[in-house]
């Protein structure tokens, strides 16, 4: 727990500080001793962890956070999948790219790419339901109603072509 507070808190200070509203997070971290599994790699569990942390940044930075709470909607974690495609070595500094992209019906879409320069090293897609408050009452909202929420807050895919950033 408190790992998580000392990774995480620094992280939610500053995105929560920033005036500047952005629909991408550009989170830049550095593999550390205590991320690192028995193979000297940083452990699967570590990129959840941090991907989590970017998705979070992304959105206080983009003012979805604050949309969120204001319409008394909740995002929940409906599915995540990440794909490993390059290791991560003790010091090694990586970028976390993270943006919402798209809805398949009431699941808002949101990906993450851990990059090393323009070489994706993994790749989370994660799908947000969303509860809250409704017409009828409280409980899950929608597709109309997910939309209406997150419309805002949507921006192009990064552009990746064979696990390399084409374009920024």
């Amino acid at each position: 727990m408190i790992r998580y507070l000392a990774r995480s808190l620094p992280v939610f200070l500053r995105a929560a500080a920033t005036r500047e509203r952005t629909l991408v997070s550009l989170l830049e971290r550095r593999v550390g001793l205590g991320d690192l599994d028995v193979n000297v790699h940083m452990n699967q569990a570590v990129y959840a962890q941090v991907m989590e942390l970017s998705r979070a940044d992304w959105a206080l930075r983009s003012g979805a956070w604050q949309a969120w709470r204001k319409a008394r909607v909740w995002p929940v974690v409906a599915e995540q999948r990440i794909v490993y495609r390059r290791e991560l070595k003790l010091g090694q500094r990586y970028t976390l790219d993270t943006r919402a992209v798209g809805f398949e019906g009431r699941l808002l879409s949101c990906v993450t790419h851990l990059l090393v320069g323009d070489r994706v090293h993994a790749r989370n897609d994660t799908k947000f339901i969303f509860s809250g408050r409704r017409a009828e009452g409280t409980g899950v909202l929608d597709a109309a109603e997910v939309e209406a929420a997150c419309r805002s807050f949507l921006t192009a895919p990064l552009p990746v072509v064979d696990w390399v950033v084409t374009a920024r």
